[in-house]
């Protein structure tokens, strides 16, 4: 068993990782919150981490998440086949072998899930003093591309110091995930969006925190945390202190609200590029392409696009062709019939690539076009020809 204080999970887990240790790691972090008391554990092979969550996953129950995250309707016949084919049915790596064979999706699109879901969860454990209990007799058959290799702890590291340079940037609205909204009665009169609406009386009870709320219907807690800091400057919501609520970072110099609610740590003098897109994986590659030059904004249907539009300046929108409900042309007609928008830049991102979708995205009114997968010198050539990006101040 090896203990540690707040804060020094991420030694722990360098110690796994230089010893190159193979297991399961079970990890109980001291507070109050019953939630947060729930043992995580953490799957490693060779010292990089492979897997984390509640639970250790299972073939077919992992097989269904990565159907439904990245919509593919031939999920229940591809698992009927491999309950056929696959000779060991509690070997997740066949099971994902076989998906990719079947071209369902590639490795790299596993990876950015899972690696998000880690991310996710270290970054709620993190903040706590707790407990670690190795066993390496339990081995998850997870493991990624043709080198079966996971996530060391440095690559984590980055993208949980970016994510806390986001939760600074919200300060001191809100102090992290385990913060707790509170509807302010008198302004709810004053909300004329009918989904916010809905939204705030259905999950803002007081009781909830900012995290568990995000759980619920499926949201990054950071990504929501900066919608919500939007209503919070509009009056619509505060974050009281109280016990389910962690003390803010610790930064060395003073951090202050953003001047404007964005989906991105905010950043003065730095053009806004809207991104819309149904797929989680399409949306962490564009954020890892752009999120260091230009100030990032998501959305993965049509109305949050439409509602991000008219509440934010938007420099650039990057728009998906195929998406539910509205597509993206039917979007960008919609929006070129607005005056404000007929002179914004629309780069159309398809997977076809053929002359007869890119004549219907002109039809439309899109500005470029680009196809899947998205090539980064392509996408920055784009962008600086159309928004070159500000100095910083």
């Amino acid at each position: 068993m090896l203990q540690f204080n707040a804060n020094q999970l991420g030694s722990v887990l360098l110690k796994l990782q230089h010893d190159g240790f193979s297991g399961v790691a079970y990890v109980e972090v001291q507070v109050s919150e019953p939630k947060l008391r729930r043992p995580r554990v953490l799957s490693f092979f060779k010292g990089e981490l492979t897997y984390a969550g509640l639970y250790l996953p299972e073939p077919y129950e992992l097989s269904q998440k990565l159907g439904k995250k990245f919509k593919l309707q031939i999920m229940d016949a591809a698992l009927q086949l491999a309950s056929r084919k696959v000779a060991d049915q509690s070997s997740i790596r066949q099971y994902l072998d076989l998906f990719i064979r079947l071209e369902l999706f590639k490795w790299q699109d596993v990876e950015s899930f899972i690696r998000n879901q880690i991310v996710l969860t270290l970054e709620e454990i993190l903040p706590y003093a707790g407990q670690l209990k190795c066993n390496s007799s339990v081995m998850v058959d997870l493991t990624y591309g043709e080198d079966n290799h996971g996530f060391r702890w440095q690559q984590l590291e980055d993208d949980l110091a970016q994510r806390r340079r986001g939760w600074a940037g919200l300060l001191p609205a809100i102090a992290s995930r385990n913060s707790i909204p509170h509807r302010i009665s008198a302004a709810q009169q004053t909300i004329s969006d009918p989904w916010v609406q809905q939204h705030l009386h259905q999950w803002i009870d007081g009781q909830r925190t900012l995290g568990e709320i995000a759980d619920g219907i499926g949201r990054d807690p950071l990504e929501l945390a900066h919608s919500y800091a939007h209503y919070v400057q509009m009056g619509w919501l505060t974050f009281r202190p109280d016990k389910k609520q962690d003390t803010p970072i610790n930064l060395s110099s003073p951090i202050t609200m953003p001047s404007k609610p964005v989906a991105a740590p905010a950043r003065q003098q730095v053009r806004t590029i809207l991104s819309v897109d149904d797929s989680p994986v399409v949306q962490t590659m564009i954020k890892r392409i752009v999120d260091d030059r230009y100030n990032l904004l998501l959305a993965d249907n049509a109305m949050d696009a439409l509602n991000l539009l008219n509440r934010e300046n938007i420099d650039l929108l990057l728009l998906d062709v195929t998406m539910p409900d509205i597509d993206g042309l039917e979007l960008c007609r919609t929006i070129r019939k607005i005056n404000k928008f007929r002179e914004l830049p629309v780069i159309m991102l398809t997977a076809k690539d053929g002359m007869f979708n890119k004549i219907k995205g002109q039809m439309a009114g899109s500005t470029h076009y680009l196809t899947k997968p998205i090539d980064r010198q392509k996408l920055m050539e784009v962008l600086n020809r159309y928004i070159p990006d500000t100095v910083m101040s």
